[in-house]
């Protein structure tokens, strides 16, 4: 998994072509040593300096395989390994992000009216917008329930979410920067961003915690790392009351499960965090 536990921002002076002055800054890293993620910083502003004066985008050289900027608030561990971590990413949610069991988030597809009328009914109409939202709910189940009677090697469980279907697979360990993994994300129709993102990253990531927007709370006010200690006591303020308002909401709900679920510690392990964080209480609302 590429979460690092050390974040700096680092910067870089020189002069372009015409002699005039240019500071470059980025952002380091490193998994075990501060003063390797200032290193890294320097080295990186330094890399963008030179990207500018030779007339490259920095974009496309330097920001490409850029791990996750976010605070890692617990790691879970299995005879000694590291197993799984929970970050809180850049809009305050807590993710769970895991080395080898598989998750699979699948968008339901978008509403489209079918005519003038229709659309106008849509409009004013709550009820015709989740009667609809829950046909291509069970479209979309269908097509996962299809799946896996053409794929019985794999066992899974399927959860609701806010937007969508999410799977977790228990049928064996996985890895996310494989093919089998890329073909079992393409063919079950994952986000695009979803798919780069688990290659990029080695790792695989589920939502714990509800969207801010989704259940009334606000946006955080600025994000890790904090540049200063008032920076971050206004996070920990929002945080509170975050964590008090998606108290009464869930990221998901089990719905079914599909094939036989192997007796393995690790993938029990995560199937238990998973559950206890974002399946708590069946009265509560998806968000």
């Amino acid at each position: 998994m590429r979460i690092p536990k050390h974040w700096t921002k680092g910067s870089y002076t020189g002069r372009d072509v015409e002699g005039n002055e240019l500071t470059c800054a980025a952002w380091g890293w490193s998994f075990d040593a501060m003063a390797r993620a200032e290193d890294d910083a320097r080295s990186r502003a330094r890399r963008i300096f030179d990207c500018l004066i030779n007339g490259r985008r920095p974009d496309s050289y330097e920001y490409a395989d850029r791990p996750l900027r976010e605070e890692i608030v617990h790691t879970l561990h299995q005879d000694d390994r590291e197993i799984a971590i929970i970050t809180r990413n850049r809009y305050g949610a807590l993710v769970l992000n895991t080395a080898s069991v598989l998750f699979v988030d699948i968008d339901l597809p978008r509403i489209r009216p079918k005519g003038l009328l229709d659309a106008i009914v849509l409009c004013f109409s709550s009820g015709r917008r989740k009667q609809r939202q829950e046909e291509a709910c069970q479209r979309t189940l269908d097509s996962v329930r299809e799946w896996s009677a053409r794929r019985p090697d794999h066992a899974f469980r399927v959860y609701r979410t806010f937007a969508g279907l999410r799977l977790l697979f228990v049928d064996r360990r996985y890895d996310p920067t494989s093919d089998q993994v890329a073909h079992i994300l393409k063919e079950l129709g994952s986000d695009p961003l979803y798919c780069t993102l688990t290659f990029k990253q080695e790792c695989f990531r589920a939502r714990l915690t509800a969207k801010p927007w989704r259940c009334g709370a606000k946006n955080p006010p600025n994000q890790y790392p904090w540049a200063n200690e008032r920076s971050e006591r206004a996070y920990r303020a929002w945080e509170s009351r975050y964590t008090q308002t998606t108290e009464a909401y869930k990221a998901c709900e089990f719905l079914e499960s599909h094939g036989n679920e192997v007796a393995d510690s690790e993938i029990c392990t995560v199937l238990k965090t998973h559950d206890e964080f974002a399946c708590a209480g069946p009265e509560k609302p998806l968000a």
